[in-house]
């Protein structure tokens, strides 16, 4: 039997979590975070003030195609929670299906417009990080609440991760992929606007067992707050106990020497990525670090190919 969070009776639900905001992304983002803040930043990723030094990706093509494949799977982890077609269950993941992507897209054109409006740019790799912002704000509540729901939860999920992102900027906690800003804040929003969005006819609809009016009664976001806490103290803790055993037996991060040439060249025994790459100035990064110009291991110009002479033809036309 379901043993629901605050009453203990079937008035309440539990906790809402169809696909995993909290439960998966919440508990990555946070022990993330954690990690992050063990580890400490990338060598000259602030300077001596404490400024942001601005670093690029390296690849943005390899950024839209993971991101749209990660999108594209999304559907399997949304819709494929409902764990059957059969009895209902098939029109339940096609529900599914219409609000993560009426979330994922809001939040990729909202992402969009707060990067030209606070930036100055159209930042690509912020409007592919609105599109997980969304995702994962949606998977909470992907089957408890309507289409236009998504709408405002996928509109909000982009403002949480931007402000997140900058928030760790502030506080000097240096987050090369965002985690936290994408998983750790937009999956305690998806719990959160699950409380706020859900309704107690999509939640029967969604075949959870309790017949109730939680969701109308303001008890469900209660529930889904005390579940957010929930789980990101225990993944802090656990994942923070974690980090500093590892921290002070085997140690969390490579020496200078290695950061400064890569892990590609350590791990792999090769660059991954030439400073040429970026373009006429020839300046990069690697490992938090800028590259120089290359000017000592420039191709040679090939030589020059003498003419060869090439005697007339004598042979007649039709010989």
């Amino acid at each position: 039997d379901p043993k629901p969070l605050l009453k203990g009776d079937t008035t309440s639900n539990g906790m809402i979590d169809f696909a995993g905001s909290g439960v998966v992304h919440m508990v990555g983002g946070w022990s993330g975070l954690v990690g992050a803040i063990i580890i400490g930043p990338r060598k000259n990723r602030f300077d001596a003030d404490g400024r942001v030094v601005p670093t690029s990706g390296h690849n943005t093509t390899m950024m839209a195609l993971g991101t749209i494949i990660l999108w594209f799977g999304w559907y399997g982890f949304n819709c494929g929670s409902t764990l059957a077609l059969s009895g209902g269950a098939g029109n339940v993941a096609g529900k599914v299906a219409v609000t993560t992507t009426i979330a994922a897209a809001t939040a990729c054109l909202m992402a969009t417009l707060i990067s030209r409006m606070l930036g100055g740019t159209y930042d690509i790799s912020v409007s592919l990080n609105g599109i997980l912002a969304g995702l994962v704000g949606i998977t909470a509540n992907c089957s408890v609440v309507n289409p236009w729901h998504a709408f405002f939860i996928g509109l909000v999920a982009a403002w949480v991760y931007y402000g997140a992102s900058r928030l760790l900027l502030r506080l000097r906690v240096d987050d090369p992929l965002d985690a936290f800003a994408i998983h750790g804040a937009c999956g305690a929003w998806g719990l959160l606007a699950t409380g706020i969005f859900c309704t107690d006819a999509n939640v029967q609809y969604a075949a959870y067992p309790n017949v109730n009016d939680a969701c109308e009664r303001g008890e469900q976001f209660g529930v889904q707050f005390i579940g957010m806490i929930a789980i990101a103290v225990w993944s802090s803790v656990l994942s923070g106990l974690t980090f500093f055993v590892i921290n002070v037996t085997m140690g969390l991060r490579v020496s200078d020497q290695v950061e400064n040439e890569g892990l590609d060249k350590s791990e792999h025994g090769m660059q991954a990525y030439s400073a040429d790459m970026f373009g006429a100035s020839g300046v990069g990064f690697n490992g938090g670090n800028k590259i120089a110009p290359n000017t000592e291991n420039k191709l040679a110009a090939p030589p020059a190919i003498e003419p060869v002479g090439v005697p007339p033809n004598t042979i007649e036309v039709g010989s």
